[in-house]
């Protein structure tokens, strides 16, 4: 995990991965909303906003960031004006394809005049006349279509359109006679009938067909035609993944504290392995650990300046000889056992004595309140 969160933190693969996410992100959740529904019966705006929050989120936390909760955020929101831009597109080629269709073919009642059934022998002696009644008959006609329309607020939310999603309805039709009725099928007479073989038109209403609502998809775009019309093709969309992504990595960046403690960080690490010392000894950068309090108090080989006198603490026992101490001409050193004894088994009431008789024979060397 340490290196992918140092690879997630080059600059170079910041900048490369939003490109990549997008390459990824349209198939797969292309994939899982098909497959298993996750964003089935979500609005658009919604499933948009969460998938590019899931991957804000995740490229947050490979990339070690402290906020990924607050990258994931920024993502989701980054994506909603690219959904809005998506459903207008999406609604203006949906309303543009059904605007050219104004009439539709239906079948509709129609009064005509029918003839009464008669005998030839009944008129030729004068007991009937030829006449007609008038009757109701489901009569091919034209009228008006009204084609549904979306906005971009319909397709963003999930809203179905007041108007029935249907195309326009038309008319199966073929000519014959009588005995070429088939069940479901509406007879009317053919005006321009040339014999009784094609005495009728036969007409069957078949309804319009089902519209589906267009959906504002970030991850893809439809490949248009010379002239603008959808292909029925899509490609990826690489500029909402990549600007969400963006916006997500820099929401969790780190602020200018918590870059500069980073940075501390690394360099006591570094002066800690030039100077072969523990990184707590680091208290500067222009500090030398051998020379600091820092280093004599929590032990180490030390090179210790003496001049002043005093007590000395560090690594090892008593006669370990550990410590390297730095000495002036004419000084002299204690074991640690006769600072023992002379504190009558206590080494700190041994070091107080030795302080006082330091001090009693040399005014001005180091007292023990300033050590």
């Amino acid at each position: 995990m340490g290196f992918l969160s140092k690879l997630m933190k080059n600059p170079l693969v910041q900048m490369a991965l939003p490109a990549a996410l997008s390459f990824a992100a349209g198939p797969a959740f292309g994939a899982l909303g098909g497959k298993f529904g996750l964003f089935k019966n979500m609005s658009p705006l919604m499933a948009n906003a969460l998938k590019q929050t899931a991957l804000g989120y995740g490229t947050a936390a490979l990339s070690g960031s402290r906020r990924p909760a607050q990258a994931a955020m920024a993502a989701g929101l980054t994506s909603i004006p690219f959904s809005y831009l998506s459903a207008a597109n999406a609604a203006k080629a949906f309303n543009a394809a059904n605007a050219g269709t104004a009439t539709q073919e239906v079948l509709r009642p129609q009064s005509v005049m029918k003839n009464i059934p008669f005998d030839q022998v009944d008129v030729d002696q004068g007991f009937f006349m030829p006449s007609q009644t008038p009757t109701t008959v489901m009569a091919p006609t034209t009228v008006p279509y009204t084609a549904p329309t979306v906005t971009a607020q319909d397709i963003l939310f999930g809203r179905t359109p007041q108007a029935a999603m249907m195309g326009p309805s038309s008319l199966d039709q073929y000519v014959g006679n009588q005995a070429d009725a088939m069940p479901g099928f509406t007879r009317t007479l053919n005006p321009n009938a040339t014999s009784t073989a094609d005495q009728f038109i036969f007409s069957k209403e078949m309804p319009g067909t089902a519209l589906e609502m267009p959906t504002a998809d970030i991850f893809s775009k439809p490949v248009l035609d010379a002239e603008g019309m959808p292909t029925g093709r899509f490609e990826t969309n690489f500029l909402p993944t990549a600007v969400s992504q963006a916006a997500g990595l820099y929401a969790g960046r780190d602020t200018p504290e918590e870059e500069f403690e980073a940075a501390k960080r690394r360099r006591r690490k570094e002066l800690a392995f030039l100077y072969g010392v523990d990184e707590s000894l680091i208290e500067g950068e222009m500090d030398n650990p051998f020379y600091t309090g820092s280093f004599m108090n929590t032990g180490g080989i030390a090179s210790l300046d003496m001049e002043m006198g005093g007590d000395v603490s560090g690594p090892g026992g008593p006669k370990d000889d550990m410590i390297d101490a730095k000495l002036s001409d004419g000084e002299f050193v204690m074991t640690a056992k006769a600072v023992e004894n002379f504190g009558n088994g206590s080494r700190m009431e041994g070091a107080k004595r030795m302080y006082k008789m330091m001090n009693k024979l040399d005014p001005e060397s180091e007292k023990m309140g300033e050590r």
